[in-house]
């Protein structure tokens, strides 16, 4: 009864345990997918800090922060995020493949800790406050005769259409030297008709000697509009990341929950199967001892 007992349980058994790595396969692979898309997003904030900085790593003379290293730009927050979240997604990814109760787990964390992280970033990229980043931007038009602050100026005002500091006002009464490039703007200014000498960095075309279109706005409230730009570019990016991060951590912490299942089923399995193991073993020593076993009637004398 015992030997048919567990022949009847084996099936059952058997069952639990497809249906178990079946659930198991189907969210190792759906966080296989999430963490290879963590990969490629992280390469894709790396590409994308990288060349924001390089586009915009010379406007950082205009920062006074960061002159002494205290100023940290958006782009060098994305390639600092992008790497880290490279590293995790790896770290992910092996944990994953190799089934392991523990590095799932971390990864979980992990992933929290990076979420937290991303929500304050994202936070702060979509209230970033324009007059406190003004307080930290000087564009020094009045060295302008300094040939390095010269070449800053011009770069600037060339790339973003701007001219001066608050605005082309700033270089009224400068002297320039002859081995500069200037133009002649004539303005109305409190009634009357001037001419202003500015650079020819702030005319619209830089070959006219007499400018006839020049860039009106500040090159401070410019170079803050590009940071705030750039900086709501990659709140968008981080909000996006954010939504596949929280897929990440349901993922991993089913997955973890799945192997963790998986090998209490197989646990359970392997002591049943010992089990049965042994009452067979008592059965079929048992059943040997029932043939051994001689069974002798007694004589039953008779008497006269």
């Amino acid at each position: 009864m015992a030997g048919d007992a567990a022949v009847v349980n084996v099936p059952k058994m058997t069952f639990m345990k497809t249906e178990s790595e079946y659930n198991m396969k189907s969210i190792r692979f759906l966080l296989l997918t999430i963490t290879t898309m963590f990969i490629v997003i992280a390469g894709l904030m790396i590409v994308l800090g990288n060349s924001v900085y390089c586009h915009y790593h010379d406007f950082t003379f205009f920062y006074e922060s960061a002159k002494v290293g205290r100023f940290m730009t958006p782009s060098i927050l994305c390639v600092f995020l992008g790497l880290a979240l490279m590293l995790i997604s790896i770290f992910g990814f092996f944990g994953s493949l190799k089934q392991s109760t523990c590095m799932v787990n971390m990864y979980a964390a992990i992933l929290i800790l990076v979420f937290i992280f991303k929500l304050v970033i994202v936070i702060l990229a979509f209230t970033m406050d324009t007059d406190k980043i003004l307080r930290y931007v000087d564009v020094p038009v009045w060295n302008y005769n300094d040939p390095e602050i010269q070449a800053e100026v011009d770069f600037l005002q060339g790339s973003l259409g701007c001219c001066g500091s608050d605005s082309y006002l700033d270089y009224i009464g400068m002297e320039y030297k002859n081995n500069q490039s200037t133009v002649v703007v004539t303005k109305q200014l409190d009634n009357d008709i001037v001419s202003i000498v500015l650079p020819a960095t702030c005319c619209v075309n830089t070959a006219e000697e007499f400018c006839s279109r020049m860039w009106s706005a500040g090159c401070k409230n410019a170079l803050v509009n590009a940071i705030v730009q750039n900086a709501t570019v990659i709140g968008v990016l981080g909000v996006s990341v954010m939504f596949i991060n929280l897929l990440g951590i349901i993922f991993a912490l089913l997955l973890a929950r799945c192997i963790r299942k998986m090998k209490s089923v197989k646990a359970l399995m392997l002591w049943k199967i010992k089990e049965n193991m042994i009452m067979e073993r008592q059965a079929e020593e048992m059943h040997k001892k029932e043939q051994e076993t001689v069974y002798i009637e007694p004589q039953v004398s008779s008497t006269a």
